[in-house]
């Protein structure tokens, strides 16, 4: 269990403020992946210390699971999101002036979750150019270290505060079929001992989506190569959404703007044979 009474002082009001809602976890559908519950495999990760890497289309949950787990779990959280701007400044942390005019060195919250425990997840990790990447290798290997040379210290994960070490868990998570990624190498790949498939699953969408013949659709655009724009789940739930609230006209118009124009057609016509039935299950008729 977290203790965020280890947390020193000067950042325990900035480590709690990391700490999710608990109602995420309410709300958080869960999935088994042979046999074992997704927050028990990374109970486990955190037990022996693994990485754990999610592969999946955009909107599949794979954010929302390490933040509900950490909500559950009652653990600082932070999303690093990877892009080719990535400042690592703003990550791990910048020299600044205080009020007073003296220099001094702000830890970024990825130095927090380092430093006191908690969940660090690299979001779409392939979108990072590898030169960034590589000031992780350390933090995801064995020695799970990250040296802060501005700062003049190198980090060990959860063991800056005081008292036992404290519970943390490093993940990342990436959409393979993203244009214009690099593909993760060799040497980043192989620090995460539990990497899963995380696609869009029909019993946590059933949870989520109330029209089964909009799954139905969904499933048959998933299916055809004409397009390539994810049919997420949370695309679902906002039609539901936006038809319970403004009609089947408004929300099938929204749901088409989603997709490239070359995409419309195809979706418009799918929508449209099964436009009575998704009303009817939604009780809009």
């Amino acid at each position: 269990m977290f203790d965020i009474d280890t947390v020193p002082d000067a950042h325990r009001a900035r480590v709690a403020s990391l700490i999710p809602d608990g109602r995420l976890a309410d709300a958080y559908v869960h999935r088994t992946i042979d046999g074992f519950e997704d927050f028990d495999l990374f109970d486990d990760a955190i037990d022996e210390r693994e990485n754990i890497l999610l592969a999946g289309p955009t909107g599949s949950s794979k954010t929302t699971v390490f933040r509900s787990y950490a909500a559950a779990r009652g653990l600082p959280f932070v999303l690093v999101e990877c892009n080719a701007a990535m400042d690592p400044g703003v990550i791990i942390g910048r020299t600044a002036l205080s009020a007073d005019s003296a220099v001094e060195f702000v830890y970024g919250d990825l130095s927090l979750i380092v430093m006191y425990g908690g969940v660090a997840l690299f979001d779409e990790v392939n979108m990072a150019h590898p030169r960034i990447t590589a000031a992780f290798h350390q933090l995801l290997a064995v020695t799970r270290r990250m040296s802060v040379p501005e700062a003049g210290v190198t980090l060990v994960a959860g063991r800056e505060g005081l008292g036992e070490t404290q519970p943390t868990l490093f993940g990342a998570a990436y959409n393979p079929r993203y244009q214009g990624t690099v593909r993760l190498n060799e040497a980043l790949s192989n620090r995460f001992a539990v990497p899963l498939d995380w696609d869009y699953e029909r019993g946590v969408e059933e949870a989520l989506v109330d029209s089964s013949s909009l799954l139905d659709m969904a499933a048959n655009m998933r299916a055809l190569a004409e397009i390539r724009t994810p049919v997420s789940t949370n695309a679902l739930m906002e039609f539901e959404r936006h038809a319970a609230r403004r009609g089947m006209a408004l929300a099938t118009r929204l749901f088409v703007n989603r997709f490239a124009p070359e995409e419309r057609g195809p979706v418009s016509r799918a929508i449209e044979a099964h436009s009575a039935t998704i009303a009817s299950e939604l009780q809009l008729t």
